[in-house]
């Protein structure tokens, strides 16, 4: 199956979830009754109309191209860890080769070169 029918497919199985009529989902996405239509029934649909969709059916745009995978919690915990220090830095004049040279620095600290 191509990509064009597969998310004709996944966006078709949404709004019929979400039981809503093709008009009914033209009406909350803005997409025409027809267009959403031609996208269900696998006519390729451009990535604004994809969009539109699927913030009208509460879903990602990425769970319409397959599976989405849930990330481990440990992984989420550090994705936050970094973000904080991210902002903490904001605004510090800290180039990537300042803080190779930190790194270096506590390596040697270490003992670990």
């Amino acid at each position: 199956m191509e990509l064009d029918e597969q998310i004709g497919k996944k966006l078709r199985e949404i709004r019929k979830e979400k039981n809503l009529t093709m008009r009914e989902a033209g009406e909350k996405s803005g997409v025409s009754y027809s267009q959403i239509s031609r996208i269900e029934n696998g006519h390729p649909a451009s990535l604004q109309a994809l969009k539109k969709l699927s913030d009208a059916y509460d879903v990602t745009l990425q769970s319409l191209f397959g599976e989405e995978v849930e990330l481990p919690q440990k992984l989420k915990d550090e994705g936050v860890k970094w973000m904080a220090f991210g902002k903490k830095m904001e605004g510090k004049e800290l180039t990537p080769e300042k803080v190779e040279e930190y790194v270096e620095a506590v390596r040697k600290l270490r003992g670990e070169e």
